[in-house]
């Protein structure tokens, strides 16, 4: 293990020298290993503490060997495209009833994710679909807002197979996700098994991006994303070949995700930075257009998964990740509530 990581570091660093040289030369974004691949399907001692290095450093990762049934994943991603495909009547149909619903669709620039940091930013050059937890808990909801995340989803009558493809894939990603959990648990120095009753009841809830090809330029600032963090666990995301994502790397460059054939994109969100302490990194990412002209004016498609946490758990400081003589950097916080107050700051403007 200790051997591979040299190896990767110093091919990291050749790849970031060239990678500089080549973008001071293109005045272009960084690509670089700042996002690496891991195969989680190795061993999972050796992969949890390969995640503990590449979260403190990068909090962006691919990942392969998840065992995702390709069936499932291609089936989620093409009733996707039909959705965007369908007439705007057909579309708006199932358009939020209200702009803080939290499902449903949202037409072209009718969300700015960036205003969820900074209150204000041009609305972002996409649309898109919102599904959340096909079931919802036993319990009873305490908290008003509780109900609001588990909201029913809005089906398209015209296209009634996205529900049923959608279901699959959200059983799936929720599996991958509670995967992914366990091995951070591991890299944390924390039981396998330790985050399962902290999300086991959370509302985690699918999304569909399009961003449509266009053949005019944006308003100033515009992006087809705004740079912004997720708001919970982790994030799930399956992308097209077009490019664009871009992470905040180190030195303040943006670094480009290489989209990787059958690889997923993961990135912790803003409360798993909060509960180790910022060992972690809640990384800041956004969706430009490509160098490429063809690629820039094309239209592309992502599919995020968002896992969170139970809507009561308490997050705070991991007692793995509090080093002697050191403070937490953050009051503990529910769950649920930071959630609801991010995601309402991006689509009510």
């Amino acid at each position: 293990m200790m051997e591979s990581c040299a190896i990767r570091a110093v091919l990291a660093a050749r790849i970031a020298h060239e990678c500089r040289r080549k973008g001071q030369e293109r005045g272009a974004a960084v690509s670089l290993l700042f996002v690496p691949v891991v195969d989680i399907s190795a061993d999972p001692a050796a992969v949890g503490a390969e995640l503990d290095e590449i979260c403190r450093t990068a909090g962006f990762f691919q990942v392969t060997g998840h065992g995702v049934p390709g069936g499932v994943a291609g089936r989620a991603w093409t009733t996707a495209t039909r959705f965007f495909d369908l007439p705007p009547a057909d579309k708006l149909s199932v358009a939020r009833p209200a702009p803080d619903y939290p499902y449903g669709y949202i037409p072209l620039a009718g969300e700015s994710l960036s205003r969820s940091m900074t209150g204000t930013a041009p609305p972002d050059l996409k649309e898109v679909f919102n599904a959340g937890p096909p079931a919802r808990p036993a319990h009873p909801f305490a908290d008003p807002d509780e109900a609001w995340a588990y909201s029913p989803s809005l089906w398209p009558a015209a296209l009634p197979e996205l529900k049923v493809a959608w279901t699959a894939y959200y059983a799936a990603m929720r599996d991958l996700g509670d995967r992914l959990m366990s091995l951070f648990a591991r890299g944390l120095g924390l039981p396998p098994g330790f985050f399962a009753g902290y999300t086991g009841q959370a509302a985690n809830a699918l999304r569909a991006i399009n961003y449509p090809a266009r053949d005019t330029a944006p308003l100033p600032g515009q992006l087809r994303a705004g740079a912004h963090t997720d708001y919970g666990t982790l994030t799930i995301l399956r992308q097209d070949a077009v490019g664009g994502l871009e992470v905040l790397g180190p030195g303040g460059r943006w670094a480009g995700v290489e989209p990787v054939p059958g690889a997923f994109v993961i990135n912790i969100g803003d409360l798993m930075a909060r509960w180790t302490n910022d060992r972690w990194r809640s990384t800041l990412h956004r969706v430009v257009d490509p160098p490429d002209p063809a690629a820039a004016a094309a239209r592309r498609q992502s599919m995020p998964f968002f896992q969170n946490a139970n809507w009561s758990a308490e997050i705070s400081c991991l007692p793995t990740c509090l080093e002697p003589g050191e403070k937490p950097r953050y009051e503990p916080v529910l769950a649920g509530p930071h959630l609801a107050g991010k995601f309402r700051k991006s689509v009510t403007f």
